[in-house]
């Protein structure tokens, strides 16, 4: 099996605004035909590490580079490698779709009109694409700022909230667009406040809260049906042993997380609802409550921010 190439490499990377740190020491990496989900509440720093890595802002300390290109010193070349939405899609409303898509096609030599045509039908605009930008609905102006990210077969895609603007139908079909991007070897950086589509449509997922990259999880753990939360209930005075008891008894360093006083929640493929019953009874703890659930992105993301609003 071939080995993938990584096409992002951030490391180490900060950027203050004062005295606010918007990204805090953050590392991530982004293979070959991945699609890498970022995900975080309000004021959490995303849209601020994407202007880190497409030019836009200058990180305080760390390195970035794209496709072995350091964002720093070899801008030029690793931009060239990158299409990208950030923020809000900007277009000429009184110009076509089309001729918005011509003025982008003119940075690009490799870009001819049969690749133009291409994207077009790629994105679903080709009804459309003849009208003035000022008459299209959201949706439609993200389905145009996507062809435009698209037009230099970007090995690097990068999707600042791409769903905005679209219905169930357009967001399955934008899901189904990036999956055949990727196994046609593109790497795509996306945020979105929709939990389920990340779940459904990312290999990866990031979590960003005050700057800080707090998990990194495989999509496929959620998949996974041995992938079970437990919600264990103890004497509140219990609590502590009871997360050190569970911490030793397994090869493995457990995520638990606390609720209110004498609740825990843990998950680990390694656990059952006997097994967890059976050690707090051997070391004197019993349990007043345990409950099992799937694990799912949503309740990942709620016990690791509190439950914050995503953006």
């Amino acid at each position: 099996m071939r080995t993938q190439a990584t096409i992002l490499e951030y490391r180490h990377v900060t950027k203050r605004f004062g005295k606010t740190i918007a990204v805090n020491d953050v590392s991530l990496d982004i293979k070959e035909g991945e699609i890498y989900g970022l995900l975080g509440p309000n004021g959490a720093g995303k849209t601020t590490l994407i202007k880190t890595i497409v030019g836009h802002l200058r990180p305080d300390s760390g390195t970035i580079s794209i496709a072995g290109y350091d964002v720093r010193k070899e801008f030029v070349d690793a931009i060239d490698f990158v299409g990208a939405i950030v923020e809000y899609p900007m277009h000429y409303l009184y110009m076509t779709g089309m001729q918005n898509l011509k003025l982008t096609a003119r940075m690009y030599t490799e870009v001819d009109k049969a690749r133009i045509e291409e994207v077009v039908d790629l994105v679903g605009l080709r009804n459309m694409i003849q009208q003035p930008v000022h008459k299209y609905s959201l949706g439609s102006r993200q389905r145009l700022a996507l062809a435009q990210s698209i037009l230099n077969y970007p090995q690097l895609l990068i999707l600042d909230e791409p769903m905005n603007g679209f219905d169930p139908v357009g967001m399955r079909e934008l899901s189904k667009l990036l999956r055949s991007l990727a196994d046609n070897g593109t790497s795509i950086l996306v945020t979105s406040h929709i939990t389920n589509q990340m779940e459904s449509m990312c290999d990866r997922i990031g979590i960003l809260s005050h700057g800080y990259l707090i998990a990194e999880r495989a999509m496929n753990e959620f998949r996974n049906e041995k992938s079970n939360v437990y919600d264990i209930v103890v004497a509140p005075e219990e609590a502590a042993k009871a997360v050190k008891i569970l911490n030793q008894h397994l090869d493995e360093e457990l995520e638990v997380w606390r609720g209110n006083p004498g609740e825990l929640s843990v998950t680990s493929p390694k656990l059952s609802s006997a097994a967890i019953n059976r050690m707090m009874l051997n070391n004197g703890i019993a349990l007043q409550e345990i409950t099992v659930r799937r694990l799912s992105l949503e309740s990942l993301y709620t016990q690791l921010t509190g439950g914050a609003e995503i953006e």
